[in-house]
């Protein structure tokens, strides 16, 4: 039984068989199997979340999902949707072997950092076919929501696209709604506005954006 379904909308009717889609926020994966079965044994799903026990539960049901399907085509992968650069397991990983307690500890971890999100980022430039999100956009600080549109249009190849079901507010949101913790997690405080949320794609390089 099901007893919660966070989201707003299925942006995976959208899909086209064969394409790789990447999904930002991927939670327990609900989408991402939605859209692996849409896009069949020739396309590829990735899911993207930061955190730990919604990776353990999409991880723990995707063999399900592909034994069901006939065919494995989706994955997950750790990092926060603003910075698609970052791959925060191996983060982890180095961290673990490497500790940062000082500034001569974290020059090199610095300097590993950057090499990482050039030569083997979370997500590579030009490779994704459809971005899609299901509610998850507006939970992202504001001082990073251009930065998270910008990586969306990086991500995706000359000619894909973004598909995107979000809140969006027909005014700006009053500054004491965003700082209530309670509306920010459900959805409403760091919703953008209707035009706003338009022009941050447009500003991303984004053209033919619509409702």
């Amino acid at each position: 039984m099901i007893e919660k379904d966070y989201g707003c909308g299925n942006p995976s009717r959208y899909l086209e068989a064969g394409e790789t889609v990447l999904d930002l926020g991927s939670g327990g994966g609900k989408i991402c199997f939605i859209a692996a079965q849409v896009v069949g044994s020739a396309g590829r799903v990735i899911g993207i979340d930061m955190t730990d026990e919604m990776l353990e539960v999409a991880r723990r049901n995707a063999p399900v999902v592909a034994q069901n399907l006939g065919y494995a085509n989706v994955e997950f992968r750790k990092g926060r949707i603003q910075d698609l650069t970052v791959d925060l397991a191996k983060v982890e990983g180095y961290l673990r072997e490497n500790p940062v307690r000082d500034l001569e500890t974290f020059l090199p971890f610095q300097e590993w950092l950057e090499d990482l999100q050039t030569n083997s980022p979370l997500v590579a430039s030009d490779s994704m076919d459809v971005v899609v999100s299901n509610c998850v956009l507006n939970l992202v600080n504001p001082r990073a929501k251009q930065k998270l549109f910008r990586e969306i249009h990086r991500v995706l190849k000359d000619g894909g696209r973004a598909v995107i079901s979000d809140i969006v507010a027909d005014r700006e949101v009053p500054e004491e709604m965003q700082k209530n913790a309670e509306l920010w997690s459900g959805c409403i405080s760091g919703a953008l506005t209707e035009d706003a949320f338009l022009e941050a794609f447009e500003n991303a390089g984004f053209y033919g954006s619509a409702y």
